[in-house]
């Protein structure tokens, strides 16, 4: 990543890591398989491959402000005692 880079002129962060981890594992897997002669120009090839993966430069802002979401529970909430649910009959009259 380093030497694709510096090929291009830019930071190495402007890489993508990611792609360019694929890129080198699927090199190595199959490095084994190829003549040693055929090596140097195989790495070469790997690094113009790298250099096609070139990020675009980080904003400096964002385009939308953070949040903190707020955690829901998956426990009932526990308001305290409640009064009975339905309104209280009247006072029945004593004769």
């Amino acid at each position: 990543m380093l030497l694709a880079a510096e090929a291009q002129k830019l930071p190495p962060l402007r890489i993508s890591f990611w792609s360019s981890l694929l890129w080198i594992r699927n090199f190595w897997i199959t490095a084994w398989q190829t003549p040693p002669g055929t090596l140097p120009r195989h790495l070469a090839e790997l690094r113009t491959n790298l250099a096609t993966l070139i990020l675009p430069e980080r904003r400096s802002e964002r385009r939308y402000p953070r949040h903190v979401k707020i955690k829901m529970s998956n426990f009932p909430r526990n308001r305290g005692k409640r009064g009975p649910s339905k309104p209280p009959s009247e006072p029945q009259e004593t004769p």
